[in-house]
């Protein structure tokens, strides 16, 4: 990994030297064209499809160039420059406009988060229906005020959501300052809405880790990050699960964590087994893990996954499934595994690109469409949720008990 790790430090001097080629003069004036010479040469050099996805790089630099150059204003300029990228078919490869860059956040790109400033609650969304409160975290603001598995978030602050905003813009809205008041408009499953005012707080995930014996002898684990310290606070509480039926554990919303974290969890059930490969366009990287570790746990496990379950989260569901150690449960995850970096163009603006993705120990590349359970269900409806009924887990739990088959 050590090796991987340099390869990246390499990027950024490159991308460092690309930009400072151009004095702060020329980039102000280049703008786009500035912008269009630092994509183009971090493109070429480490996109991590050698093939640009059937493009015909090389033969659009000077046409895209041109049409930069030409283009009236910014805005056309950064559309064409976004029809370019867009060529590489990879939805995960992209520029913001210098426009639209947030503000910084204290929180760097890709540090799992293990606690944030907002209400303590889980968020899902149902088609045709919107974003659903699908857990409350205990002793959180939401809980105090009342908030429910199963309410449909309409609004935030009188702003009411539309039928094209989704998670990301009700996150947006509902986080904030700890000490700050937010407003919800929540609709229950008989359609009745009330308006809840909470305080938000500081919301610390790390006592939402679960390690315990549900029904009919079954171990249970789900933790809302692949983190270390997460990990080992699950591992505390393995030894009361190592006489249990089967676990069941529960990946959903998972979309952050760490490759050594994902290891650690993976090598409970499998013990030194290889755990995979980080693959850039030129090489492979294995992930790596501790060739003398001995599996924990033996009996039968179950993954849950869902539509939110992104990132080394699906590594750990693939490889745990490539092992023939784990049946998943639930939904196709979201499709994030591959691993991106933000570099800043010289305009100010902001250029995300793939690097490099995962390969799970049969080979198998892990594409941006997700991974496909074994057992294909579909989202409960909001009276399931409301009434605290989980079909996910009720399936994985009889996957258990009839002995891992599907």
């Amino acid at each position: 990994m050590r090796k991987y790790t340099v390869r990246v430090a390499v990027l950024f001097i490159v991308f460092a030297l690309v930009a400072m080629s151009l004095s702060a003069q020329e980039a102000r004036e280049g703008g786009a064209v500035a912008d269009f010479e630092v994509v183009w040469q971090v493109v070429s050099e480490w996109y991590v499809d050698g093939s640009f996805g059937g493009a015909p790089w090389a033969s659009l630099r000077d046409e895209y160039r041109t049409k930069i150059q030409q283009a009236p204003d910014s805005e056309t300029a950064y559309e064409l420059l976004d029809e370019l990228i867009s060529k590489l078919d990879d939805p995960a490869t992209f520029v913001v406009p210098p426009w639209l860059v947030p503000e910084p956040q204290e929180q760097q790109a890709g540090e799992p988060e293990t606690e944030y400033a907002g209400v303590g609650i889980m968020i899902n969304e149902i088609p045709g229906t919107g974003v659903i409160v699908v857990g409350v975290f205990r002793e959180a603001p939401a809980e105090g005020a009342g908030v429910l598995m199963g309410d449909v978030i309409v609004a935030a602050d009188g702003h009411r959501f539309t039928e094209d905003e989704g998670s990301s813009e009700v996150t947006e809205r509902v986080r904030g300052p700890v000490g700050t008041e937010v407003t919800l408009t929540l609709r229950d499953p008989d359609g009745e809405e009330r308006d809840v005012t909470i305080t938000r707080g500081r919301i610390d995930l790390r006592p939402s880790v679960e390690a315990r014996t549900i029904q009919r002898g079954v171990g249970y684990i789900r933790l809302p990050a692949l983190t270390i310290d997460l990990v080992e606070q699950a591992s505390r509480a393995l030894p009361s699960l190592l006489s249990t039926n089967g676990i069941v554990l529960d990946l959903r919303g998972i979309g952050s964590g760490t490759p050594e974290a994902m290891a650690v969890l993976a090598q409970w059930f499998l013990g030194p087994a290889q755990i995979g490969a980080v693959a850039t366009r030129d090489e492979q990287h294995p992930i790596p893990h501790r060739p003398d570790a001995i599996a924990a746990y033996r009996n039968h496990l179950v993954v849950i996954t869902d539509n939110r379950t992104s990132g080394v989260a699906e590594v750990l569901a693939a490889v745990l499934r490539d092992h023939n150690r784990a049946k998943i449960v639930g939904e196709t995850t979201q499709g994030g595994s591959q691993i991106g970096r933000m570099l800043e163009l010289p305009s100010g603006a902001l250029f995300h690109i793939i690097i490099a993705t995962y390969v799970t120990p049969r080979g198998t590349v892990l594409r941006a469409d997700g991974i496909k359970p074994d057992v294909e269900l579909p989202l409960p409806d909001l009276s399931t949720i409301r009434a605290g009924r989980d079909p996910f887990l009720d399936r994985a739990i009889e996957v258990i008990m009839s002995g891992g088959r599907v």
